[in-house]
């Protein structure tokens, strides 16, 4: 089967800075952001033009060029989002540099790591503790190039290796900052190549050693291109960004709101985002971790209910899913739509913020259950498939449809798709990075035909549309010689009440069982009557793999008490958990489940 395409609406502008440039004269005085600054918490958001953060851009590349930064050399960006992270990145751009980023989550060591592989000139580190996790690197940064090291506030005397400069972010691009005049800045901005650097940015690192993926202007320019396809957005909507730029989603999202003309509501801070949505989003870009949390909510609320009106709230979101997502024209199911949408769905509209026109999910598979649960309700929710070394693009679901429940979608035009024998995706096309920053990582990264090796395995259904079924290196082989893809059985036991999260393990063995997240309340009602919580949930997450081989359901389960994000010690940047980190954690658990 052919896949079918996303069809793309061509930009006369093919950089970044050119994007900039085109919104920021045709639409000057809208608002482009409002952010949610993390440091004033009671006072309004701040709110930046579209001319407001080119004039920021002009004064961060004016000092970034003092700084000695320009073709070949690199910022590093160690910080939280806010709107002087891409004021500070588009500057380096201007200069034909190459900004490279990091999760301002990382540990000391790991930021270290990053820090000395990306070789900086300059550095923005969010204040002083980020700059503290790469100080006692700060002797090899500076025989490496670093001269400038750029902070909210000053660095104390002394915290910086001799010869190293400070500089507060005000000084750097405050409103009282030297910028470039403004014909050097068009005249600079419109030399920015498409081949130039846009970003880079490592890899979550689920499996080993994070890689640097270089991404160069064109792959971004046509991944916003195919992602305004999927999602239908235009300069009407408001976004609601919270993705940290040192994802590619994050950035996917930034500039396309920056092209289109429309405008984010930023924020930095989980506890920020009740604030966030009352500013009334359109539409929201996620992880499925942050929507789970939603149906979770309402699905504890539904618990709550009486008998009676528990079973009358279940029956409506049944037949609204049934109406909905598997097309019944039965006259009761229609009718339970509409009411599921009028009570429940307009509640769940009302805790988004009231406004929002659909919801975009990417960086990890989410459940058919997730699936099903907002498309019951009204609410189109759009699965978007991509990776760090495509700009965050190659499928996507569409907001106009169609739209399938597990399903990648419809490949972007710009991607030619081809399945190795084993099932591999290969991609080649102009949305590809320009290679990884280490040259080792480059060896086995594309066919001898320069097809990309994405390490999804995955197929094309009759409907012309992409299915991906895991990755390659996650594959399960069993003693027994069965093979299996471990991530849509994860994804289903965690789409499943109470699981909130699953790992199968079974490498080697003769069968399969699970680590499962379960909520911390669940596990305690359980114990307390008596129950063994991984004897009497492994029905239920058995139940939950109907539709799968009887060697690819677990036989054994280990409960962890509470989901995926109650242990972040277990969790990549990107929310992602750490199968390594996972089986060091459960210990001499995984012998036990192989006991005779």
């Amino acid at each position: 089967m052919t896949p079918r395409q996303l069809t793309p609406r061509r930009s006369p502008a093919r950089t970044v800075p050119g994007l900039l440039l085109a919104t920021a004269r045709r639409a000057p005085d809208r608002i482009f952001i409002r952010f949610l600054d993390p440091e004033r918490s009671e006072a309004p958001p701040r709110e930046i033009t579209f001319h407001g953060f080119l004039s920021g851009v002009a004064r961060a590349a004016a000092a970034l060029a003092g700084a000695g930064l320009g073709p070949g050399s690199r910022l590093l960006l160690a910080a939280d989002n806010s709107p002087e992270w891409q004021m500070l990145a588009l500057g380096a751009q201007v200069l034909r540099a190459e900004p490279a980023a990091v999760f301002a989550s990382l540990g000391a060591g790991a930021a270290r790591e990053a820090a000395l592989r990306v070789g900086p000139r300059v550095v923005f580190a969010s204040g002083a503790a980020q700059w503290e996790k790469l100080a006692p690197a700060g002797e090899a940064l500076k025989a490496a190039g670093l001269s400038l090291v750029v902070t909210p506030q000053q660095l104390p005397v002394g915290a910086l290796p001799s010869g190293v400069r400070g500089l507060s972010l005000a000084e750097a691009c405050g409103e009282g900052a030297r910028a470039l005049p403004q014909a050097e800045l068009e005249a600079r901005a419109t030399a920015v190549g498409e081949e130039d650097p846009y970003l880079l940015l490592f890899t979550s690192g689920t499996t080993g050693r994070p890689k640097g993926v270089r991404l160069p202007q064109r792959a971004i320019v046509h991944a916003i291109e195919g992602g305004e396809a999927a999602t239908g957005s235009d300069e009407a909507d408001r976004g609601l960004h919270f993705l940290p730029f040192a994802h590619v989603a994050g950035h996917d999202q930034f500039v396309l709101a920056l092209a289109e003309g429309h405008e984010l509501v930023m924020f930095a801070r989980r506890e920020d985002l009740p604030r966030a949505l009352s500013l009334g989003p359109t539409y929201l870009f996620s992880v499925p971790l942050v929507y789970e949390r939603v149906r979770l909510e309402v699905e504890a609320r539904l618990a709550r209910l009486p008998g009676p009106l528990r079973a009358a709230a279940r029956g409506l979101l049944e037949g609204a899913v049934r109406a909905r997502v598997d097309g019944s024209r039965r006259a009761g199911d229609r009718a339970r739509a509409a009411l599921a949408g009028a009570l429940l769905g307009r509640a769940v509209r009302r805790r988004l913020g009231g406004r929002v026109r659909g919801l975009f999910s990417g960086g990890a598979p989410a459940s058919p259950a997730l699936f099903r649960f907002f498309e019951g309700l009204g609410i189109p929710f759009v699965e978007l498939y991509g990776m760090s070394e495509t700009a965050g693009l190659v499928s996507s679901n569409a907001f106009g449809g169609p739209r399938r429940a597990g399903c990648a979608g419809l490949i972007t035009a710009d991607h030619e798709l081809r399945l190795a024998p084993d099932g591999e995706l290969l991609l080649r096309g102009p949305l590809l990075f320009s290679g990884y920053l280490d040259e080792a990582d480059n060896r086995e990264a594309f066919t001898a035909d320069g097809f990309f090796r994405t390490g999804d395995v995955g197929r094309v259904d009759e409907e012309g549309l992409i299915r991906v079924e895991g990755r390659k290196k996650a594959l399960l082989v069993l003693s027994t010689g069965k093979k299996l893809c471990p991530e849509p059985i994860e994804v289903a036991i965690a789409g499943t009440p109470p699981f909130q999260g699953a790992v199968l393990l079974g490498e080697g063995r003769p069968f399969v069982s699970a680590v499962v997240f379960v909520a911390r309340e669940e596990v305690d009602r359980l114990r307390a009557g008596g129950l063994d919580p991984a004897e009497a949930l492994l029905p239920r997450a058995r139940a939950a793999l109907g539709a799968f081989s009887e060697y690819e359901k677990p036989k054994r389960l280990v409960v962890l008490r509470g989901g995926p994000q109650e242990h972040p010690d277990l969790l990549t940047p990107t929310l992602k958990l750490r199968r390594e980190a996972l089986l060091e954690f459960i210990g001499s658990r995984l012998s036990e489940l192989y006991a005779a």
